[in-house]
């Protein structure tokens, strides 16, 4: 018969992403499984378990260690199917994976064209763009150069001159 001693079935049911027992030792014991936990969930529509969850952000420094080859794997995996929601979700995560996202995340971009930060902003261009990696990856990193080339006027409002042209030459870095 079926043996099922870690309620997986259930899980599968519920639409939920649960560790096997303790989510702190199967993440250190690879923390590619975090990276996982999140192509999982975006592809399946699951709910990450709040342990498990919790375990993914707290070791989320462990993907340094990892090749950038098995990182850009998962990543392909993840961002074809990703959702504004799923990438704010999982940010935490993904700024480990690629650090020069962490500064757009609460940036104020101090503009009347824009309604979000510029991580927000940037969700909802990779949600609405095509789902082809090269293009997800584009829309990802289209504006990464924003927080460095950020401007004030004497109006108060933002700007970010040159940005186009550093969010490329990060783009080119990262990729």
């Amino acid at each position: 018969g079926y043996i099922d001693p870690f309620g997986g079935q259930q899980d599968l049911k519920d639409r939920v992403l649960r560790a096997v027992g303790d989510p702190t030792a199967r993440f250190t014991e690879d923390a590619l499984r975090i990276l996982r936990g999140v192509r999982f969930a975006v592809r399946y529509g699951l709910v990450v378990e709040e342990k498990t969850f919790a375990a993914m952000a707290e070791l989320r420094h462990l993907l340094d260690a990892l090749s950038r080859e098995r990182v850009f794997t998962e990543l392909s995996g993840i961002l074809p199917l990703v959702t504004a929601e799923q990438l704010a979700l999982f940010a935490p995560v993904l700024t480990a994976a690629i650090p020069e996202l962490g500064p757009m995340i609460g940036f104020d971009q101090r503009s009347p064209h824009h309604a979000f930060d510029v991580f927000t902003h940037t969700a909802y261009v990779v949600e609405n763009t095509p789902k082809e990696l090269s293009l997800r990856l584009a829309a990802l990193l289209h504006d990464v150069g924003k927080p460095a080339t950020f401007t004030l006027d004497e109006n108060g409002v933002g700007h970010f001159y040159d940005h186009a042209s550093l969010s490329a030459d990060m783009a080119d870095a990262v990729l």
